[in-house]
């Protein structure tokens, strides 16, 4: 199936009155791709379940109507045309999550409750793609989620200590300790703690992973990957857990992650992750430290000051 923002360039701008097509003949639900006579992109699911008042946000309005069948429409129309790529990607993704629902009778309460997943990364205007360094630090997180999270822990519940991308002060967060990922080139000697409150934590152990990840040139080839790519591996990890892969697309969602073709560009090679202890005497600045009245601050730690504190990677 063509990406929906083509088929949108399709259908062109209509006359007098919207124009619409059907999404698939095989999709259990009734959706359409149209445009209004604006030209303005819009998603409409026909269905027999009303769904909730209207309400227009700054990127997209929720447009609920009756229709003379008896039957309902629900209508998502972009109103920021430099989010039409991210607006796609939504829209593909309410389509291809519903073909299979936990409850057929309530297509509508299922739509609009993964539409609220992407609700915040459409009204930030965020551009739906991540800065390398970003998208870097995602990578790291899903590289230890991956290798180590997973195979201590299990599937489960490595997926549910990931909180990192909900704005946790930590990435991963267990029974019996919390890890904070940073990722960083080889050779690099130090990394960037983006509050006081990442590496202050009371009562549980603390472990900061520090993930060696190469930038691979030009075509890559031999074990090296892209984000997309990574991504994929995990998600076929993840699919015999239905009960994880939500959570595990809402984190994405939340930290930013689209499936953009932009990604490919950059590939890259695992080397290894250090892990260092944290306690004592360890660099850092903690928020109980500071005088009153100082808000935000980041700093850098050296890591070769952190030697002492450097354990065998078996945590």
């Amino acid at each position: 199936m063509k990406p929906f923002d083509q088929r949108w360039d399709e259908i062109g701008v209509p006359g007098e009155s919207p124009a619409f097509q059907r999404v698939d003949d095989v999709h259990p639900l009734d959706f359409y791709l149209g445009r209004d006579i604006t030209g303005e992109w819009i998603l409409m699911l026909v269905t027999d379940q009303q769904p909730p008042l209207s309400k227009q946000y700054r990127a997209i309005h929720v447009i609920s109507r009756s229709r003379h069948d008896g039957r309902w429409a629900l209508i998502f129309q972009l109103k920021r045309t430099e989010l039409a790529k991210v607006f796609s990607h939504l829209c593909e993704d309410l389509v291809e999550s519903s073909r299979v629902l936990p409850d057929p009778a309530k297509p509508v309460s299922y739509v609009m409750a993964r539409f609220d997943r992407w609700l915040k990364l459409l009204e930030r205007g965020r551009s739906g793609v991540l800065d390398l360094y970003e998208l870097r630090g995602l990578v790291g997180e899903l590289l230890y989620l991956e290798r180590v999270a997973m195979p201590k822990v299990g599937i489960e519940a490595a997926v549910a200590c990931w909180v990192g991308p909900k704005g946790a002060d930590q990435d991963f967060v267990f029974q019996d300790k919390r890890v904070e990922v940073k990722t960083i080139r080889e050779g690099a000697d130090r990394v960037r703690i983006s509050s006081a409150e990442q590496l202050d934590v009371s009562g549980h152990d603390l472990k900061l992973a520090v993930v060696v990840l190469e930038d691979v040139p030009g075509g890559g080839g031999g074990d090296s990957f892209d984000a997309l790519e990574l991504v994929g591996r995990l998600r076929r990890r993840i699919e015999p857990v239905p009960s994880v892969v939500e959570k595990f697309e809402d984190n994405l969602i939340a930290a930013g992650f689209l499936e953009r073709e932009e990604y490919a560009a950059f590939r890259f090679l695992f080397d290894r992750i250090r892990f260092f202890r944290v306690d004592g005497d360890f660099p850092r600045i903690v928020r109980t430290g500071l005088p009153e009245g100082i808000g935000a601050l980041s700093y850098e730690v050296m890591l070769a000051n952190c030697r002492s504190f450097e354990e065998t990677p078996n945590r």
